[in-house]
């Protein structure tokens, strides 16, 4: 175990030991007896843990959208990445769980680890800002001591300053990427390498983000889920005899999820009872009650979520370890060859991949309006094989490149989208047609550069196309032949030159 590892853990069993004697210290023991022998826990315990696993179920839906340009997740493997990190942050200390779902949503999705902690990342910044609101919300009747105000303003700054950093890099990746470049420049080769990858993940960890409809989505489902584990503070109430109250369950809510920002033990043992018990006493409920109140939602919040994290945990296991050894059986199956001294294993012979790949809508819609003409439809057999060429061509670019002018479409989709508060594929012909000539012809070079290999490349492979070809030679022929026919009798050298063509 590294040192530093070491240092973390010991800090956050402090952290913990610090917070549970804050919480007790001044407690009768007596008197928290007797309030657990009068707590009537059904059906409100029921009730609030089903309304914090639908959150998870909701975190799912969330998880599932934010990843859905690399892979279609299934809402059940969804929500049980999300329920693991959850349930490894109550097994391990200092938080640990995240990077322990972002390693199983990489594994699940294929998408690089570093894209994935982007999407943790997120995840919880729309966290953080949810539970500020329902922060703000549960402090409005102006009943609240003046410590709260304070948190709300400490949050404000975190919180809004993390959604600046994020939007920044998900509205403006060719910025991101072109500053990795920089700095990678003055590093060296090897490290502008992975500085430019590292860039390109984070950039696109939001991309889904990109799309009104699905941020806005995104959004709602970030609100619905805190909503719903305020739904947990607010069942226990009654267990206690307490006046079923949002803004207080609200309260509790967002003091006690903000409180376990700190690295602690495992199950954040101590900070959940301290910040917990102690915002339902702003609302004046004793300290027994309250500690008591913290308690038993504590082990609403900890059994349920530890319980579908295992199970989780355990059928990926035995799913992965099924992998291995149909992986082994393959092994031993297959041929063995030995090059240059290396033991080589054949699995199976493998046709090669087909790299005729058919283009993106976003292609054909670009094509389309470079290669049309005004007032004409295009050739549909044409149009097909030329953006099918295009995105061919363009897929055969050096990996820099690749990437760079990936980042100057994503920033000319971002600026269509903000102009026209529509996709590039949803204008009608006339206006993408007009908008990319805008751009292919400014008086930025920059923007030029962007388009010259498409406008070329597109215009090459569409009129070169047979059916182009057709369309432009018969219909002269035929108007010569016209010509021709309306001329003096004497006059037959034109008849020859149309033959002749």
């Amino acid at each position: 175990m590294g040192r530093h590892r070491k240092t973390m853990i010991a800090l956050g069993l402090l952290a913990s030991a610090v917070f549970m004697f804050l919480a007790v210290r001044r407690l009768d023991f007596a008197s928290l007896q007797a309030i657990f022998a009068r707590a009537n826990l059904l059906p409100w315990v029921p009730l609030g843990v089903l309304s914090y696993v639908a959150g998870h179920v909701v975190r799912g839906l969330r998880c599932r959208l934010l990843v859905r340009r690399e892979a279609n997740l299934r809402l059940v493997t969804a929500s049980n990445i999300v329920v693991v990190g959850y349930a490894a942050n109550n097994v391990f200390p200092a938080r640990l769980g995240e990077l322990v779902r972002a390693g199983m949503l990489a594994e699940r999705t294929g998408i690089p680890v570093a894209q994935s902690l982007v999407v943790t990342f997120i995840e919880r910044v729309l966290d953080g800002l949810a539970i500020l609101l329902l922060l703000v919300i549960g402090t409005m009747n102006g009943e609240a001591p003046g410590w709260t105000g304070d948190l709300v303003r400490v949050a404000l700054v975190v919180f809004g300053g993390a959604c600046a950093v994020m939007l920044v890099a998900i509205y403006s990746p060719a910025l991101v990427v072109a500053g990795a470049s920089r700095v990678g420049n003055r590093l060296g080769p090897r490290w502008h390498d992975r500085l430019v990858g590292l860039a390109t993940s984070i950039t696109n960890g939001g991309a889904c983000l990109r799309d009104p409809k699905n941020a806005a989505w995104i959004l709602l489902y970030s609100a619905i889920v805190w909503v719903l584990e305020t739904g947990l503070f607010l069942a226990i109430l009654p267990v206690f005899g307490l006046t079923p109250s949002f803004t207080a369950a609200a309260v509790a809510m967002s003091v006690t999820n903000l409180g376990l920002l700190v690295p602690s033990s495992p199950g954040f043992i101590g900070p959940f009872h301290f910040f917990c018990s102690r915002a339902l006493m702003t609302h004046g409920v004793d300290e027994a009650t309250a500690l008591a109140y913290a308690a038993v939602v504590h082990l609403a919040f900890y059994v349920p979520v530890t319980l579908w994290g295992a199970a989780s945990m355990l059928w990926y296991g035995v799913e992965v370890g099924a992998t291995a050894a149909m992986t082994r059986e393959a092994r031993a199956a297959g041929k063995k060859l030995e090059v240059g001294g290396v033991v080589l294993h054949e699995l199976a012979t493998l046709s090669p991949a087909s790299s005729d790949a058919p283009a993106s809508a976003f292609t054909t819609a670009l094509v389309e309006a470079i290669v049309v003409p005004g007032g004409k439809k295009a050739e549909a057999p044409a149009l097909r094989d030329a953006s099918d060429f295009v995105h061919g061509q363009l897929g055969s670019l050096q990996p820099k490149l690749a990437m760079l002018f990936e980042s100057g479409m994503t920033f000319f989709r971002f600026v269509t989208r903000v102009r026209y508060l529509r996709g590039y594929c949803d204008l009608s012909l006339d206006t993408r047609r007009a908008w990319t000539l805008s751009w292919a012809e400014s008086r930025y070079g920059l923007l030029r550069k962007l388009f010259k290999p498409v406008r070329a490349t597109a215009l090459l492979a569409y009129y070169d196309h047979p059916a182009m070809r057709a369309a432009v030679v018969v219909p002269a022929r035929q108007l010569a032949r016209k010509k021709g026919a309306a001329a003096p009798a004497a006059g037959s050298a034109p008849t020859a030159g149309v033959e002749a063509e």
